[in-house]
């Protein structure tokens, strides 16, 4: 295909935050609980930088979609995938 680069696949676990939902929430609990989301991301590396990386679901030519940009700080693991 013209203009395609040259891509790798990757899977990457990775945390998110969460947002609880709902109203008032005792504090001490909330402190007590902190949970995170553990996300778990493959795909097309469309670069990889020490701001963190960027995967695509999809890629066709020089157009990509379900892109995902995680954070350095966030990744908890990565591996490269044949």
């Amino acid at each position: 295909m013209k203009g395609t680069r040259r891509l790798w696949r990757v899977e990457v676990r990775w945390e998110d935050s969460t947002v609880m939902h709902g109203g008032w929430r005792n504090i001490e609990e909330v402190l007590e609980r902190r949970d995170t989301v553990t996300c778990l991301s493959v795909g097309f590396v469309l670069a990889d930088d020490k701001r963190g990386i960027v995967v695509a679901g999809s890629v066709h030519g020089n157009e990509a979609c379900g892109i995902v940009v995680i954070p350095r700080s966030a990744i908890r693991k990565r591996k490269r995938l044949r």
